[in-house]
């Protein structure tokens, strides 16, 4: 069904949600079913498009970003998000910064380092400049696959690109990393995150717009007061909490 989700058949869409019902994942189970025929519409859409000639169903750069979303974020798919491409590619649709995270996301989940590389230049060849929010996606990916050394590798070489300056995450992306830290009870390791990120970002950056900001804010915003204090305890036994400033504490 990944490598040809026309192959879906009624019958066998009937029989998968009669076995998701009254389960505690239906609502999972419906939201692939919904990304599955999705795709098997823009797919059918593209086809005509192109076999057809039939030019009013060509795919804007939209429709095509909420197929690549449901193979990325839902379906989780490499070869159907390629297609995608591909697709689009046919019908010359250029891409755009979304195309481009939704992929990131995909790969980082997936742990293709070299595929993240090849679409790090493909977006410049494209001029989508602006790579926050290719950044925030791998981020999530990586989170989601529980790999804390790229999430803190991500976000220093984001902070180096910008020489330092202001981030662009909001606080989703910020409560998805300290969950996973704290889920494998790394405390540590997010005290030596700040420590790092401020080392680049120094004087560059208002207080608040700081990853160290962030985290702790992070941690409040979710309920977790006592973990933002258990970060700031870490980086006292370090020695290190001076660097950043008691405007943390308040």
């Amino acid at each position: 069904m990944e490598k040809n989700p026309l192959l879906l058949q009624h019958d066998t869409l009937h029989h998968m949600l009669l076995s998701i019902k009254g389960s505690n994942t239906a609502a999972l189970a419906f939201s692939l079913v919904r990304s599955m025929l999705g795709f098997r519409l823009f797919e059918e859409n593209c086809r005509a498009a192109l076999e057809e000639r039939v030019e009013f169903m060509n795919p804007d750069v939209g429709a095509c970003n909420a197929a690549l979303e449901g193979c990325c974020c839902e379906l989780k798919f490499v070869s159907d998000a390629k297609r995608v491409m591909g697709t689009m590619s046919s019908l010359g649709v250029r891409p755009d910064e979304s195309n481009f995270g939704f992929l990131g996301y995909l790969y980082a989940l997936k742990g293709l380092e070299e595929k993240i590389k090849e679409l790090d230049v493909l977006m410049g060849g494209f001029g989508c400049l602006n790579k926050k929010g290719f950044y925030c996606n791998l981020i999530k990916g990586y989170t989601k696959s529980g790999n804390l050394a790229s999430v803190e590798a991500t976000i220093v070489r984001l902070l180096n690109d910008g020489c330092g300056k202001d981030w662009g995450f909001g606080v989703e992306t910020f409560c998805e990393v300290i969950k996973v830290y704290f889920q494998k009870g790394n405390i540590k390791g997010l005290a030596n995150l700040i420590v790092e990120a401020q080392k680049i970002e120094g004087s560059n950056i208002a207080v608040d717009r700081s990853i160290g900001h962030g985290i702790v804010n992070a941690c409040v915003t979710i309920g977790l007061s006592d973990k933002a204090h258990s970060i700031l305890d870490e980086m006292n036994v370090q020695g290190l909490l001076s660097v950043l400033g008691s405007i943390y504490l308040s």
